[in-house]
């Protein structure tokens, strides 16, 4: 039987004030044990949910952090923040934006890597959410001297045919920054829009609409922009094709790529012509990066609009069957954007190298025989303005919300 100590009753011969004080000093002594066992049980729930996060691997972005600090913590050094972001698996799309509460998971994939994957958010009173800063658009650490300088080129062209072109400046950046390079080509304009605004290029070779876009909405830096300017072309076949835009009315004109800016302002020209572009001429885009030519070829499209460069790298036997019936616009060629990660000191050298490597007589003649590019020169403020008109139909085509 288990042993109850006696209760302690009120003293029976105390008058009404004795019997009152009493009462008091019990009621006393209860509220100061609910005291005490409270800060015991919120201590315990706070251990217990610290081990629960410690043992799940999961962490919170707190005043001051950015994914690469976060991402140091598994990886012991910020630059290596690469390693724990995955583009499709960690659940956001750009890494140099984080919110403070965001919540993030360590996760090992099957394969046995492991990424950090956003797992909720938790509210912020309204006066912190106010003051919370939400974009760091350079939180995420450059690489260092022993990690890939990572060059992303739009695939206006096939993928092979770029990595050949861009080998000589690959080749040659690599010497003067003394840093490995890594030049990617990805599959598609979209791929590579997405992977631009994530992030995921230290330097990008960016169409001029969507270096326009990245410049406003990411903080992406202009550096410089290729010489000379991007002819448009209308083109036809050879034999018994289109000899003036009008006569391409009912019919279908084909695009290399319906994104491009070329495509863009085809479908201005042709509206200028009287030709609205799915009403008055059908639209078709090509399947694959060099189709544009065979769609003319096989009498599947009356005419198509390309760039000269698109042009020029048409195999010889189907460009020489074509026509140019028309060039109807110059406009901005591709602009060189660097993510403010670098930094300003190092993008303003980086600057330098790439002019310095346009008069190379060895690697920068090469390239220039390769592209068609002769020069790489400042953005100014005009070329900018210039692709204003060009921002909202880029987004809406990206499907990147403003």
């Amino acid at each position: 039987m288990q042993y109850q100590a006696p209760a302690q009753p009120a003293p029976q011969r105390a008058g009404p004030s004795i019997a009152a004080a009493w009462r008091r000093m019990q009621r006393l002594a209860a509220s100061l044990a609910t005291s005490l066992a409270v800060p015991l049980i919120v201590a315990g729930l706070l251990t217990s949910g610290a081990a629960h996060a410690q043992t799940s691997d999961v962490v919170e972005v707190r005043p001051g952090d950015s994914f690469s600090s976060i991402a140091a913590r598994f990886t012991g050094q910020t630059w290596r923040w690469r390693r724990v972001w995955h583009p499709q698996l960690s659940g956001l799309p750009d890494p140099s934006i984080v919110q403070i509460g965001m919540q993030f998971e360590l996760v090992t994939a099957p394969a046995g890597r492991r990424y950090l994957r956003l797992v909720g958010s938790r509210p912020l009173p309204p006066a912190a959410a106010v003051a919370a800063p939400l974009v760091a658009p350079a939180a995420v650490a450059a690489p260092r001297s022993d990690e890939p300088l990572v060059i992303g080129v739009l695939p206006n062209i096939g993928a092979a045919v770029l990595l050949a072109q861009y080998e000589n400046l690959r080749s040659w950046f690599e010497r003067r920054a003394a840093q490995p390079v890594r030049i990617v080509v990805p599959a598609s304009f979209k791929v590579f829009f997405d992977s631009m605004m994530r992030g995921d290029y230290d330097l990008a070779v960016a169409a001029p609409h969507f270096a326009r876009v990245a410049q406003a909405d990411r903080a992406l830096v202009p550096l410089v922009m290729y010489e000379p300017r991007i002819t448009a072309l209308f083109l036809s076949t050879l034999n018994d094709g289109i000899r003036a835009p009008a006569e391409v009315r009912g019919k279908a004109v084909g695009f290399a790529n319906p994104s491009s800016l070329v495509a863009l302002y085809g479908q201005q020209w042709l509206g200028r012509q009287g030709l609205v572009p799915g009403q008055d001429v059908a639209v078709r885009s090509a399947r694959t990066d060099m189709g544009v030519g065979r769609l003319l070829l096989t009498g599947e499209v009356a005419a198509a609009v390309m760039s000269n460069g698109e042009f020029r790298a048409l195999p010889q036997d189907e460009s020489s069957r074509l026509k140019i019936v028309e060039s109807f616009a110059r406009i901005p060629n591709f602009i060189v954007m660097a993510h403010p990660r670098l930094g300003a000191a190092r993008i303003g050298r980086m600057k330098t190298q790439l002019k310095a490597f346009m008069v190379d007589p060895e690697e920068g003649a090469a390239f220039v025989r390769a592209t068609g590019v002769t020069g790489m020169v400042d953005v100014d403020a005009a070329v900018l303005r210039e692709l204003d008109p060009f921002v909202a139909p880029t987004r809406r085509a990206m499907g990147y919300g403003q």
